[in-house]
């Protein structure tokens, strides 16, 4: 028997190769304008989005990187700050932060390791509800927190006076929350479904109860409430809302509850369980609400049910992180908004489930980010500045600086995943380019991932804010590199990255270490991909 050599298949333009060859394209990952996304399946992938989105604040172009932070605070008592608020009337503004057994004028505390003296002290709670009230007689901020008898700050001194008496046994320690509803101060109580309310204009005195036993139909207790303007049509009409912790809402038009005539309820609503007395937020012409659901726009309430509501939720594109957090830690979340920045940052509870973790929302671009490494409790602003208390008793600032108190953080950017060819192809990412847009040329490094893979490399090159800026008024004199670049400039970036499967996701991570704080902004990125043989 002779054996014959193997011949290739042959076509009347010569010889071809058995099999698939490997070819090679270049995939796009658009700026992540879309923002933080984690709820989206493997076929819903959005261009422009990003599957991670950490110490990077959403901006309508994309994200920037956050600034570090810095303790300017102490709390003489050394607990953690549970909650923040000011003061502002006229050009006087103050920012107080509480422990769970004194409150603190952080305005102009002492530099840390000294500690800042209590402004009021021997409390027994620190859970603070806080709004101002401006009568004839001056500005006052009205303080409750459902353990204490109410404070009141005048812009100058802390006091208990004048007090209110009520129709039943209540004390003011029970008080746990309070509004403003058309110059009328609202309270609510400990673990009931009774509300109380004040005559016109008045800070103290005889106070009356506004029962909602029969209004709430789920039970348990009223948790928050607030004013709110709705557009009825013929101009826009105030309304009082009231929230229970089963998140029924039972929302009154009128002016005196007294009257029932002039006070009418307008409608009882369902939403997810509210996450804390303070966690809602006036937005524009709107009010969003933290509940278990996700975020919710008031103004959706009317129109549909529970579950349509989270079709609607602000918080939808990361509704899986936000419904994993609720669920971990219950109430005590809280909402501030950072107006000048139009910013809003959610934070709760620390737990073991998700533990150092901030939602950050853009208010004009609906997108989301999250913060980490700030642990932080609670957030107030100060002048235009951003402030947050922590877990160990300190006042901090943020977005300032390119170190969180002398140390570095990363910050990584992940994007969404997209198949290089069709489903069931496995592809091989080799080569990552990206675009990034900043002052000075940052250290940056380009990685890639597959399949949904979100974890993130180490990366300990720390890129340094160029403390000689050249832009008047900020640089200094003497130092600064007048002649120096004062705009933005397009950097781009390529590196050798190993990924391989069906779905691919380009990213990169940056360290900031340096005085000042960095101004980099990701923009659009591509990877290099070799598609090979389809999976099994």
């Amino acid at each position: 028997m002779r054996v014959r050599p193997g011949h290739l298949p042959q076509t009347n333009r010569g010889s071809v190769s058995i099999g698939r060859s490997q070819t090679s394209q270049s995939v796009i990952f658009p700026a992540p304008k879309g923002g933080l996304v984690t709820s989206a399946d493997m076929a819903s992938q959005a261009p422009g989005s990003a599957t991670v989105l950490t110490n990077f604040l959403p901006t309508l172009a994309g994200c920037k990187i956050r600034g570090g932070s810095r303790k300017v605070g102490l709390a003489a008592d050394g607990g953690a700050i549970r909650s923040a608020f000011k003061y502002k009337f006229g050009n006087n503004e103050k920012l107080f932060m509480a422990t769970a057994t004194a409150i603190y004028n952080m305005t102009a505390p002492a530099a840390p390791p000294a500690t800042t003296a209590a402004a009021v002290s021997g409390l027994a709670g620190g859970d603070w509800c806080a709004f101002q009230h401006t009568t004839a007689g001056g500005s006052f901020l009205v303080c409750l927190n459902g353990a204490d008898t109410r404070r009141i700050y005048d812009g100058t001194a802390w006091t208990t006076t004048p007090t209110i008496t009520f129709p039943d046994a209540t004390a003011m320690a029970e008080l746990n929350y309070g509004w403003l509803f058309k110059n009328r101060e609202f309270f609510l109580k400990n673990a009931t479904l009774d509300a109380y309310y004040l005559p016109v204009n008045a800070i103290g005195g005889a106070a009356a109860v506004f029962p909602l036993g029969g209004v709430m139909k789920k039970g348990g207790s009223l948790i928050t409430g607030f004013s709110w303007s709705l557009e009825s049509g013929d101009g826009l009409s105030d309304l009082c809302v009231f929230v229970s912790t089963e998140g029924e809402i039972a929302v009154y038009a009128g002016s005196d509850p007294s009257s029932a005539s002039d006070f009418a309820l307008k409608g009882v609503y369902q939403i997810g369980k509210p996450l804390g007395k303070n966690a809602w937020i006036r937005v524009g012409g709107d009010v969003l609400i933290a509940t278990s659901d996700g975020l919710t726009p008031m103004s959706q309430v009317f129109q549909r049910d529970r579950q349509a509501l989270s079709q609607v939720s602000i918080s939808r594109p990361i509704e899986d992180d936000w419904r994993q957090a609720a669920n971990a830690t219950g109430s005590g979340w809280t909402i501030k908004p950072w107006a000048e920045q139009n910013l809003v940052f959610v934070a709760f509870p620390d737990n073991s489930v998700v533990s150092d973790k901030t939602f950050v929302l853009n208010v004009l671009s609906g997108r989301w980010a999250t913060i980490s490494n700030w642990r932080a409790s609670c957030f107030e602003t100060l002048q235009g500045g951003l402030f947050f208390g922590s877990r160990d008793g300190y006042c901090w600032q943020g977005d300032t600086g390119g170190t969180d108190d002398g140390l570095t953080f990363a910050a990584s950017y992940l994007s969404q995943f997209t198949p290089a060819g069709q489903f069931g192809q496995r592809t091989a990412a080799t080569m990552a380019h990206m675009y990034l847009r900043a002052k000075t040329r940052p250290k940056v490094q380009l990685f890639a991932r597959a399949d949904f893979d979100r974890t993130t490399p180490p990366f300990d090159r720390v890129t340094e804010g160029d403390i000689a800026s050249p832009e008047w008024d900020v640089g200094l004199w003497d130092v600064a590199r007048w002649d120096g670049v004062s705009q933005a400039l397009r950097y781009d970036f390529r590196q050798n990255v190993r990924a391989s499967g069906d779905m691919l996701a380009v990213g990169c991570v940056i360290t900031s270490g340096g005085a000042v704080k960095l101004d980099i902004e990701v923009d659009l990125a591509t990877l290099q991909v070799a598609a090979g043989e389809a999976s099994a």
